[in-house]
C-alpha cells in the first residue's frame, strides 16, 4: 500500500500552456464508494492537490475542466492516502480504473495509449522488484555465511534483472519515440553509463576519470527544455543530487555552475522559476560553511537584475537586502572593522589585535547554548595559548555594562579580548556580521581576512589544525 503526504497549497504563478486545454478523467474504483477522492500533480519536491470529486454508490466519478492543465504526472488519491499515479499529457479525456488493493495489475486505462504503457510498465516495475528484494537479501544472508563464490552468483542475477529493466526502457524509447512524456520519463531515470578510465602516461588508470565524465555528463539524459518533467518526482531528486553531492562543495566551483547551469534553463520559464527558487532557498539556508557567497551570486544574477517573475516587489527587495548583509562577512573578505566598548572603558579596534588568528566571538549572557558553548572556548583558548599566537575578541549584547562585567568574572572570560557591542566607535555588528542570534563564531587570520565562520566551537581546533597544513591565501 502506498502513502502520499499532500501539500495543500498554490504556486505563486500560473504555469505556463503547454496544450491549452482541460482534462476529463472517468474514473472506477472498484470496491470504494460514497467517498471523496484527490487529483493532484508533482511539482518539484512537492506536492499539490489539482481537483476533488466523490465516487458514488458504483465507485465511478469524474474529474474534468476546461482550465489549461499542463502535462506531467499526477496521482489520484484515495482515503487513508493510497493513491496511484497517472499520466496527462496528450490524452486529454480517458477512463482509468483500479480496486482498492492499488496493485499494479488492477490498474487499467482506456482510451489513453501513455496510461496503457505506464500502467503495464508498473506491473513489470513491480514484479522485478519483487525478484530483486528477494535476491538482495538472500545475497546478505550469503555474505554473512562467508559464502562468497553463492553471493556473487546471486550478484550476477541481480544485475541481469537491472539490465532488463534498461532493455525495456530502451526498447519502449525506440518504439514510441523519445518525445513521449513516458520516453522522457525513462530516460530522465537512466543514470550515467561511465566507460573504462584510460590509461595515463604512467601507465596507470585515470583514477579521477570516472567522477570527472559522470559529472560532465550527468544530465544527458534529462531534457532540461521540457517542464513536463518538473511536474514528476524525478527532477527535484537530480537537481538536490548534482549540487549538493556531485559538485565538490566550494563555493566558487558551484557559483561557476550555478551560472552555466541557470543560463541553460533560461528559455523555458517553469523550469527557470523552480530551478531559481531552489539554488536560492539551499543557499541561503545551506549548512555547508561558505554557501552564502553562491546565494549572494544568484541574487546579484536574478534578483537585482528584477528576472525573478513569480516574486513580489516587496519579497524580492527582501532577498536582495539578506545579500547584501552577506557580502560584508563572506569567507576570503576583511572583517569589517569594529570598535567596541572594552572592559577598562576603553575602545578596542578588532583590526588592531596582533595574531595569527583571532576568533570572533558574538555571545548573550542570557543566551542558554551559550552557556554551553563558552566554557568550551574558554577550555579550548587555555588549551592552546601556550602553542599557537590566538586572540578571542568576544563581543558580548548585554546592554547593561555592570552585568556584563559581572557576567565577564563569573564565567572566568577575563583572557578574551571583552568587548560590549552595545557600544560602538565604528561598527554595527547585527549589520555587518549578520548577526540575529548567537552565539556565533567568526576564526580571522593574521591580516583579518575571514577563514571560517558560524562554526561550532568543537571544531575550531580540527579546523585550524587543518588550515594551518593547508592555507587559503599565500601570504
Amino acid at each position: 500500500m502506498k502513502k502520499l503526504f499532500i501539500f495543500l497549497g498554490f504556486l505563486l504563478l500560473s504555469s505556463t500552456i503547454l496544450f491549452g486545454q482541460g482534462y476529463k478523467i472517468n474514473v472506477k474504483i472498484s470496491g470504494l464508494s460514497d467517498a471523496a477522492i484527490y487529483l493532484g500533480y508533482y511539482y518539484g519536491k512537492h506536492q499539490y492537490v489539482r481537483d476533488t470529486a466523490f465516487l458514488d454508490k458504483k465507485g465511478m466519478t469524474v474529474f474534468q475542466t476546461n482550465d489549461t492543465v499542463d502535462g506531467g504526472v499526477y496521482f489520484i488519491v484515495l482515503p487513508e492516502q493510497k493513491y496511484f499515479e497517472i499520466i496527462i499529457d496528450k490524452s486529454r479525456e480517458f477512463s482509468v480504473e483500479a480496486d482498492t488493493s492499488l496493485s499494479a495489475k488492477s490498474l487499467k486505462a482506456k482510451n489513453s495509449k501513455e496510461n496503457t504503457d505506464w500502467f503495464a510498465y508498473k506491473v513489470f516495475i513491480d514484479e522485478k522488484g519483487e525478484k530483486l528484494s528477494s535476491l538482495i537479501k538472500e545475497r546478505k544472508r550469503l555474505e554473512d555465511a562467508d559464502k562468497k563464490d553463492s553471493a556473487n552468483i546471486i550478484s550476477e542475477e541481480i544485475n541481469k534483472i537491472n539490465k532488463e529493466v534498461i532493455s525495456y526502457r530502451e526498447k519502449y524509447i525506440e518504439t514510441n519515440g523519445k518525445d513521449l512524456l513516458v520516453s522522457k520519463i525513462f530516460l530522465a531515470s537512466t543514470d550515467i553509463e561511465v566507460p573504462e578510465a584510460p590509461l595515463l602516461d604512467n601507465g596507470k588508470k585515470d583514477s579521477t576519470f570516472s567522477y570527472r565524465y559522470y559529472r560532465t555528463h550527468y544530465w544527458d539524459n534529462f531534457d532540461l527544455t521540457d517542464d513536463r518533467l518538473l511536474r514528476t518526482p524525478i527532477y527535484h531528486g537530480k537537481l538536490e543530487q548534482y549540487f549538493n553531492k556531485i559538485l565538490p562543495q566550494i563555493a566558487d566551483t558551484i557559483i561557476k555552475e550555478v551560472d552555466t547551469f541557470i543560463d541553460k534553463i533560461d528559455g523555458n520559464k517553469e523550469m527557470f522559476k523552480y530551478t531559481v527558487w531552489y539554488l536560492t532557498y539551499n543557499y541561503e539556508t545551506s549548512k555547508v560553511m561558505g554557501m552564502d557567497a553562491v546565494f549572494c551570486f544568484i541574487v546579484d544574477k536574478i534578483y537585482t537584475k528584477n528576472r525573478a517573475f513569480w516574486v513580489s516587489e516587496n519579497v524580492n527587495k527582501k532577498i536582495i537586502e539578506s545579500a547584501e548583509k552577506k557580502k560584508p562577512n563572506l569567507i576570503g573578505k576583511v572583517a569589517p572593522e569594529l570598535i567596541l566598548l572594552g572592559e577598562n572603558n576603553n575602545f578596542i579596534s578588532l583590526h588592531s589585535i596582533n595574531a595569527d588568528y583571532t576568533i570572533l566571538y558574538f555571545w548573550d549572557p542570557s543566551c542558554g547554548h551559550c552557556r554551553e558553548e563558552t566554557p568550551k572556548l574558554i577550555n579550548l583558548y587555555n588549551d592552546v595559548k601556550n602553542t599557537m599566537n590566538l586572540k578571542v575578541y568576544a563581543v558580548c549584547s548585554d546592554t547593561s555594562i555592570t552585568s556584563w562585567k559581572e557576567d565577564l568574572k563569573a564565567k572566568k572570560m577575563e583572557p578574551f579580548i571583552n568587548v560590549n557591542g552595545t557600544q560602538s566607535v565604528k561598527g554595527n555588528y547585527h549589520d555587518l556580521y549578520d548577526i540575529f542570534s548567537t552565539p556565533v563564531v567568526y576564526i580571522l587570520d593574521k591580516k583579518k581576512r575571514i577563514i571560517a565562520k558560524r562554526i561550532s566551537v568543537d571544531k575550531i581546533k580540527g579546523f585550524l589544525d587543518f588550515y594551518i597544513k593547508h592555507p587559503m591565501f599565500e601570504d
